[in-house]
């Protein structure tokens, strides 16, 4: 038996359990510390590494002892580890180690998203902000194959940005790479600190828009208000027929100089609508370029997608509604969170293990027993109800019914950005006072962002314009019936997620009885969390987060609590 640690050690910080060429759990810092985008800094930070990696552990039921490696992987400088303080750092000793394997960032991102994509022969596109450095590819031990063909924009002082591979299936090799000086002095960057990337144009975009570099996801939001007439002629963006790509420092310096920095709501200012729409629509029409590039020089009907920017699932329709690829594999954890999980994996395929392939999920947290249930609420003043399988069913879908809004902790907690219906926030998406009362009086957010719906799997084509699954949130498509009010974006769409028994049997049972109660087998589903904070993990963290926000119930597996 084979069982592997990965661990990213940057922003989004987290570690994975491989055994066997499998994902058997994963959890990022940011659940553990309560601190969003916690990066993991072996070193310094050692008691909550071996958090981490006890949870792993423990999830799984594995012991330190039957570690036989560990995979690092990071975007920033490399720096080696011995191997005495790297088990000082994670908690314990392995029994029988073998190595500690050095991993290229993009490479993890490709290990992830090939896991799940049944092996099929296909591009691999990674985009993201930046990844490894140039300078330390000599020094990792995972090493990348280059295609003989490769289309290079390499510098060595730079750092990758943007990479795709050719996978056939158990092999891949390096198709192109653009990786621009990363040194604000270099001419190319016009003394900014910003790398000609994609990702770090979105996070200008997100700081101009949102005063943070790190709300992107608000920026792709505020898109569908812009008026195409009304953007900036001059494109900043763009990418040339040789994939050579340009991000204009001084048109944007010229351009914009009026940045949100009170981090106002932007739901009435046109200025900053219209350049959402601007990044948003010279995104698109870049990956699209690049892709029709690639597809001519390697044809496959396959497309497997990752890196932060693949969080954009409004490109990421662009891409599929273009028809170039038949098959377009996405998973939830492709910011980098899931470059732990994908360090694990190149680690089990450098050791000798068989490559293996996995369902779409991102369901990789630890379940909670009804006894840690029972410990967690005792510690609160709430009146509580222990509630039949039927109960608990028949009495949520009776709240829904009545227009409330509650909290769902149930079964294991999901690893990547996006509650699954595991740690979420549900609510009725058909009540017109549903969104208002999340936006003011529990999310705290701006009216411009939308919420998302999800509906079991085989109903969907009734009430979306969607013929295939989307288990985790990474489709964003047009809502056909317009009762939906409260999950349906300005431009009439939404990020949907479907569900079927299989994947998750009780959110699957539950949208039934809804079905019954409202005449939809849909619930709107925003993850559950206070502003400011990561999604909840345990059920102290649900209980902590309920005895501070506004919801009036909240059900941990059959425990109903009420205020």
């Amino acid at each position: 038996m084979s069982i592997i640690l990965g661990i990213n050690t940057h922003h989004n910080g987290s570690v994975a359990l491989i055994c066997d060429g499998k994902v058997k759990s994963a959890i990022q810092a940011e659940r553990i510390s309560r601190v969003k985008r916690q990066p993991l800094p072996l070193e310094r930070d050692i008691k909550l590494t071996a958090k981490c990696v006890h949870y792993c552990l423990d999830a799984a039921d594995f012991e330190y002892s039957d570690i036989e490696a560990i995979a690092l992987c990071t975007p920033q400088k490399l720096t080696k580890i011995n191997d005495l303080d790297l088990f000082r750092y994670i908690g314990g000793i392995p029994k029988k180690y073998a190595e500690t394997f050095y991993v290229p960032h993009h490479f993890s991102h490709m290990e992830y998203i090939a896991h799940y994509g049944n092996l099929e022969p296909g591009i691999i596109l990674i985009i993201d902000g930046s990844g490894s450095l140039e300078e330390d590819r000599l020094f990792f031990n995972v090493r990348e194959k280059y295609h003989s063909k490769v289309i290079d924009y390499i510098q060595f002082g730079g750092k990758e940005v943007i990479s795709a591979y050719w996978f056939d299936g158990l092999t891949s090799s390096l198709i192109y790479r653009f990786s621009p000086s990363h040194h604000p002095n270099d001419e190319i960057n016009k003394g900014t600190d910003l790398l000609q990337s994609i990702g770090q144009y979105w996070e200008w975009a997100s700081l101009y828009c949102c005063g943070s570099r790190n709300d992107a996801g608000k920026v792709m939001g505020l898109a569908a208000f812009g008026d195409v007439d009304q953007m900036s002629e001059k494109t900043s963006l763009s990418i040339t027929d040789k994939c050579e790509l340009n991000l204009n420092f001084i048109e944007l310096k010229k351009n914009f100089k009026d940045p949100n920095i009170l981090s106002l709501d932007l739901s009435n200012s046109k200025h900053h609508q219209n350049l959402a729409l601007k990044v948003q629509s010279e995104t698109e029409d870049v990956i699209l370029k690049l892709l029709g590039i690639l597809k001519e020089k390697y044809p496959t009907d396959t497309l497997y997608y990752c890196g932060g920017v693949a969080l954009n699932v409004v490109a990421n329709e662009r891409i599929k509604s273009s028809n170039l690829f038949k098959n377009v594999v996405l998973n939830g954890s492709v910011e980098d969170n899931g470059t732990a999980i994908g360090a694990g994996l190149a680690a089990s395929i450098q050791l000798g293990y068989k490559r293996k392939s996995s369902v779409i999920t991102d369901y990789y947290g630890r379940k909670y027993s009804h006894e840690e249930i029972m410990e967690a609420v005792a510690e609160y003043n709430f009146s509580h109800k222990v509630l039949s399988d039927k109960e608990l069913f028949e009495h949520a879908a009776d709240l829904i019914k009545k227009e409330k809004i509650f909290g769902w902790f149930q079964g294991g907690s999901e690893f990547g950005p996006r509650a699954l219906g595991n740690r979420s926030i549900l609510a009725n998406p058909s009540s017109p006072t549903t969104k208002h009362i999340l936006d003011h009086y529990m999310k705290c957010r701006d009216r411009y962002r939308p919420y998302a719906p999800v509906v079991i799997e085989e109903k969907a084509n009734q009430y979306f314009d969607i013929n295939t699954s989307s288990p985790v949130m990474m489709r964003n498509v047009k809502v056909l019936d317009k009762g939906l009010v409260a999950i349906t974006h300005f431009d009439e769409t939404a990020r949907i997620q479907t569900v079927n028994k299989k994947d998750n049997e009780i959110l699957y049972l539950l949208l039934l009885e809804v079905e019954k109660k409202t005449g939809y087998p849909i619930l709107l589903n925003t993850s559950f969390n206070l502003p400011g904070e990561p999604i909840v993990e345990s059920p102290h963290d649900a209980l902590s987060s309920f005895s501070r926000g506004a919801l009036d119930n909240l059900f941990l597996g059959n425990v109903l609590i009420s205020r």
